[in-house]
C-alpha cells in the first residue's frame, strides 16, 4: 500500500519530524514523554497546535523492543535511551534470549495507547515508528560485534535478524491495529554495509516484514549517506524513503519511481540547530525549489529535529513551506 496524497492545490506536504523539539512546548522530560503515553500525547498536541504539519510521529525511541525483551536501558532524563549491554555473542545466547519474548509489553504498549488516542482525535497523517531488523540485531549483538560477524559468522546474523523479525512484525501489527496510518522502519545501521550486505542482511528483512504485515505502507529510514543503497532500496517495496542530508535530493529524484514518495531532507543539525530562522527559510525555499517538478516529494527534516532546536527556527521552516504549498490531506 502506498502513500497518496491530493495534488490539486498544493504541491507537497510538510511533515518535519518534530517530536524532540516538544518537550519544551509541553515542559516535560524526554524520559516522561517516552514512558507515559499521555504526556506524549499532550506534547504532540501542542506541535500539531503552533506547527499544524500534515502528518506527525511519536518521539523517536530505538530502544523500545529490545527493552520489551529484558535488556537493561540507560535512561537519562532529557538524553536518548541507549542500550547498556549487548547480550548476544553466540546461538546459546540467542536461544536463551528468545525465551523472553511473552509478546507485547512494556513500553510498545505506551506506544500503542499513543497512536489509538491520537487516532482518535486527529484526522492528519499519523505515522509510527519500529526499529529496522538489522538495526535490532545490532543493539542485540553490538553495533561492532555485527559489523565482524555479517563477514565472519553471518549466519549467527541471521538468525537474530530473525528473531528480531518476529518482535518488530507483532509490534508493528499492533500499531497498525491502533489507528498508525503509516510506520517508519528505522534501520540507521544499515548504512555501514556494502551493497551486497545490505541485500541480504537489511533489504531482505524488510520486504519479509511487508508481507507479514500484508504489505500495509511502510516508509524506509536510514540515517548518513546511503548513495550507496539507494538504488537497492527502490527493490524493497517501501511507500517512502525518509532519508538524511547527505543525499543530494535534486539528484535523486531522477532515478526514484514516482510510486516511492521521498520525504526530507533539510539537515535536523546544522539546519534546524545551529541555523538562524532566516537561515532556515532561505533553505526550505531552496529545497522547495529544487523539488518543485516532483510529485513525489514530502518536505521534512532528515532526520529528528534535536530536542534543544529553538522552536523560532521551526517557526520559519513552516513559514517558509506554507508560502509554497498550501496544506493537503493524505490517505494511505
Amino acid at each position: 500500500m502506498k502513500l497518496k496524497y491530493d495534488v490539486k492545490n498544493c504541491k507537497n506536504p510538510v511533515i518535519p519530524l518534530l517530536g524532540m523539539p516538544g518537550v519544551k512546548l509541553s515542559k516535560t522530560s524526554l524520559r516522561e514523554n517516552l514512558t507515559c503515553s499521555e504526556i506524549q500525547y499532550e506534547t504532540l498536541s501542542m506541535l500539531i497546535d503552533r506547527f499544524e504539519p500534515d502528518g506527525i510521529f511519536p518521539l523517536m525511541d530505538l530502544t523500545v523492543e529490545v527493552e520489551a525483551l529484558g535488556l537493561k536501558i540507560d535512561f537519562p532524563r532529557n538524553g536518548h535511551p541507549a542500550v547498556s549491554s549487548h547480550p548476544i555473542k553466540n546461538k546459546e545466547d540467542l536461544i536463551a534470549l528468545k525465551r523472553n519474548w511473552i509478546g507485547i509489553s512494556g513500553r510498545m504498549n505506551i506506544f500503542s495507547k499513543l497512536i489509538e488516542k491520537m487516532a482518535k482525535n486527529y484526522s492528519l497523517l499519523k505515522g509510527a515508528y519500529v526499529i529496522g531488523p538489522f538495526s535490532m540485531a545490532g543493539e542485540l549483538m553490538g553495533a561492532q560485534d555485527i559489523a565482524l560477524n555479517v563477514m565472519l559468522n553471518p549466519k549467527l546474523v541471521m538468525e537474530c535478524i530473525d528473531f528480531s523479525l518476529q518482535i518488530i512484525s507483532d509490534y508493528a501489527r499492533t500499531l497498525f491495529n491502533a489507528g498508525a496510518d503509516t510506520i517508519a522502519v528505522l534501520e540507521p545501521l544499515a548504512v555501514i554495509l556494502s551493497p551486497k550486505q545490505y541485500k541480504e542482511f537489511s533489504l531482505k528483512p524488510f520486504k519479509k516484514l511487508l508481507s507479514r504485515l500484508d504489505d500495509r505502507s511502510l516508509i524506509l529510514h536510514i540515517c548518513g549517506n546511503t548513495n550507496h543503497l539507494v538504488e537497492l532500496m527502490c527493490d524493497s517495496g517501501a511507500a517512502g524513503f525518509s532519508l538524511d542530508s547527505d543525499v543530494n535530493f535534486k539528484e535523486l529524484k531522477k532515478i526514484i519511481p514516482e510510486d516511492i514518495v521521498l520525504i526530507g531532507n533539510l539537515a535536523p543539525v546544522d539546519v534546524f540547530l545551529h541555523s538562524t530562522p532566516d537561515e532556515v527559510a532561505r533553505a526550505t525555499h531552496k529545497l522547495v525549489d529544487e523539488m518543485k517538478d516532483a510529485k513525489n516529494f514530502i518536505l521534512s527534516s532528515g532526520c529528528d529535529i534535536p530536542m534543544e532546536t529553538p522552536l523560532t527556527n521551526i517557526d520559519a521552516f513552516m513559514k517558509a513551506a506554507r508560502k509554497t504549498s498550501k496544506r493537503m490531506i493524505l490517505e494511505v
